[in-house]
């Protein structure tokens, strides 16, 4: 069988390769004969090596099953995502890309140097998917004021600023939407709270299970597997990515 690996060179410059194994252990062992420590090793594309790895004629019989299972497991991971934006569909909610201690200590303060009003404060709070949300004596009058005005972008107002601010109109236009179709300010508070339990939720679970991985010193290329698919996962629905474990064998 033919396998696809990628390891780092001694100068941290990262390389491809294809290597021809009985099976993906026969070419990690390979590979570490000639001095070759890699990040990922993965079949290479082909219908005969899907066909007949290892030897395994009898896995064509169980292909129909084999899809079957993977696109329920598709649908489960999809209908996750569906649910989390379910009361509302697509809005301008993500990370904020930036500064990390500006960013950080807007999400800690509503973004008080960025909105003057707490209707916006309020909402800014609930504007980054994941993140935990400081309680606010917010009334329902100032959010509905907050509907009838829009902040402006202003010419020196930074890259943060300008995020946050695009995120804060989405969600006011969005609590229109829900008012239009017979929510209410309270509703939409509760919805705001469920949607980011929910997303919270996603991301403990996603780090519980890699570092469940790593403290059972499964091999790197299992962790670095996990890690890929998770965060593929959380990008989809804009919430924060995990950091890749160091890896505690490296020399």
């Amino acid at each position: 069988m033919r396998f696809l690996y990628e390891y780092r060179t001694s100068g941290n410059e990262p390389r491809q390769g294809e290597i021809r194994a009985a099976d993906r252990d026969a070419a990690f062992a390979a590979l570490k004969a000639r001095g070759i420590r890699p990040s990922a090793v993965r079949e290479a594309p082909g219908f005969f090596n899907w066909l007949f790895g290892k030897g395994k004629r009898w896995i064509a019989i169980g292909a129909l099953a084999c899809a079957v299972c993977v696109l329920l497991a598709f649908w489960a991971s999809v209908r996750e995502e569906i649910e989390v934006g379910a009361a509302f569909g697509n809005t301008t909610r993500r990370q904020v890309i930036g500064d990390a201690a500006v960013v950080q200590k807007g999400i800690l303060d509503g973004w008080s140097d960025v909105f003057p009003e707490e209707g916006e404060r309020f909402l800014a709070g609930f504007a980054v998917p994941g993140v935990p949300v400081s309680v606010r004596n917010t009334t329902e009058l100032e959010i509905r004021e907050a509907l009838g005005r829009k902040v402006p972008v202003a010419k020196d107002d930074s890259l943060e600023a300008r995020q946050i601010k695009a995120m804060v109109e989405g969600m006011k236009e969005e609590l229109r939407e829900f008012l239009a179709d017979g929510g209410s300010i309270v509703g939409y508070g509760q919805c705001l709270v469920q949607r980011q339990e929910q997303e919270i939720g996603y991301y403990t679970r996603a780090k519980t299970e890699l570092d469940a991985l790593v403290e059972a010193k499964a091999p790197r290329e299992e962790v670095v597997a996990l890690w890929e698919k998770s965060n593929d996962k959380l990008r989809r629905m804009g919430i924060r990515l995990l950091s890749l474990p160091e890896d505690e064998s490296a020399p």
